[in-house]
């Protein structure tokens, strides 16, 4: 009788984690909920994958199936003498929190404002107008009024065009931080 290869899991670091705001930490524990589609508290892996991509992250599925492989745990009813295949393994909150934290971590937070920029830039024409600005305040429920969104576009906007390129975005948004 041949011996059964044992793969030994491990748990990802909680440092990255343990770093975020308590906004980021919040985000990742409500995506876990949200695709945690039969409630057991574990992610298969296609959740785990909608968790990672509701969080800005649209990794190739080797680099998610990788995670899979090192950090997936077999269910609590697999035989214990039996090698679960990746395929059936699942992610627990304190782990999909550390490997989201960790990704977070590395994220370069000028592509976090790029893809802010986008958000206000909806028809991508590559910069925000009043229009865009007074459209996502009125989504968000801020009804700034129309004179303010005129000073805030003609602040910003160095060179006159009519909007705020995303050049001046990130550098606004940067020199917040």
């Amino acid at each position: 009788m041949a011996a059964t290869r044992q793969i030994q899991y491990t748990i990802p670091p909680r440092e990255d984690y343990n770093k975020l705001s308590d906004e980021q930490k919040t985000r990742i524990s409500e995506a876990f909920e949200l695709f945690d589609s039969n409630k057991d508290g574990l992610l298969s892996y296609e959740e785990f994958r909608f968790v990672l991509r509701a969080l800005g992250f649209d990794l190739p599925k080797q680099q998610t199936y990788d995670m899979l492989v090192r950090h997936g745990q077999r269910p609590a009813n697999w035989p214990h003498d039996q090698e679960c295949p990746p395929v059936y393994r699942q992610f627990n909150l304190a782990t999909a929190q550390a490997l989201a934290g960790t990704l977070i971590r590395q994220r370069d937070p000028r592509d976090e404002l790029r893809r802010a920029f986008r958000l206000f830039d909806v028809d991508g024409k590559g910069m925000i107008t009043e229009d865009d600005l007074r459209k996502v305040c009125q989504q968000v429920g801020n009804n700034i009024p129309d004179a303010d969104i005129q000073a805030m576009i003609e602040e910003f906007d160095s060179n006159g065009k009519g909007g705020v390129d995303e050049d001046e975005f990130l550098r606004l948004m940067m020199s917040k931080k």
